[in-house]
């Protein structure tokens, strides 16, 4: 009952977060073209749908939980991308720097790029005790980051612009001087790391179906067999 309510707190902030932050970030339609946006959406979701079912469903053995819980992990590694991605690519290249980049706007971006992911990661690794995943699942880890680039080409094809850009993040700007095969790191800056996008593409499909399989591990090790212990650890 008292991993129950810590979950449940957990999920709660996480939500919270993700709204302030979307709303704070909110700068008109094009917004919800970002991954940010749409990833805060999708994990606000499944973990509004896991906040009733720790408050009214306690079923355990049901395939179609099992499905719900694949697609939390989905929604956490969509989670993990949006922080991964700001922290290490986006935010350094901006030119108000790392620190305005998470403060800005309310601190709505710390909202949406940190609070919230790593509120997630933590409520999908303690509190998916019930998940009956397989090592195969981690190539799911690869479908938000894959879609989400056929959905940018596809909106680009039509005549969505992001600035100057074809792409609303400068690793995915195809459209930039060394394209999907390119590669000159002295173009590194805003509009691209100087890397081409299919290059970024193969990193991260294999960075994260490792993460992927890291997140499953650490769920299976933590979230079993020292559920009791690491709770009273956190909190």
């Amino acid at each position: 009952m008292k991993n129950n309510k810590i979950s449940i707190i957990i999920k709660s902030i996480a939500i919270i977060s993700s709204i302030y932050g979307i709303i704070k970030t909110y700068q008109g339609p094009m917004s919800f073209t970002y991954f940010t946006f749409l990833s805060n959406i999708f994990v606000s979701i499944i973990l509004f749908i896991f906040l009733i079912k720790d408050l009214y469903i306690h079923k355990k053995d049901n395939k179609y939980i099992n499905y719900l819980y694949i697609t939390k992990f989905i929604a956490t590694i969509s989670i993990t991308l949006t922080f991964f991605v700001f922290l290490t690519i986006l935010a350094p290249t901006l030119e108000s720097g790392i620190l305005h980049a998470y403060l800005d706007n309310g601190a709505g971006s710390l909202c949406v790029h940190f609070i919230t992911p790593i509120l997630a990661i933590i409520d999908f690794l303690f509190f998916s005790k019930d998940y009956k995943s397989e090592k195969i699942h981690s190539l799911y880890a690869t479908i938000p980051p894959l879609l989400y680039v056929l959905f940018i080409v596809v909106g680009s094809s039509l005549g969505l612009r992001w600035g100057t850009m074809y792409a609303p993040y400068n690793f995915l700007n195809y459209h930039a001087k060394t394209g999907w095969f390119g590669f000159d790191l002295s173009l590194f800056g805003w509009e691209t790391l100087g890397i081409g996008v299919f290059y970024m593409l193969v990193f991260l499909s294999v960075l994260f179906i490792l993460i992927g399989l890291l997140f499953l591990y650490l769920k299976d090790n933590i979230g079993k067999e020292k559920y009791e212990s690491t709770s009273k650890i956190l909190f």
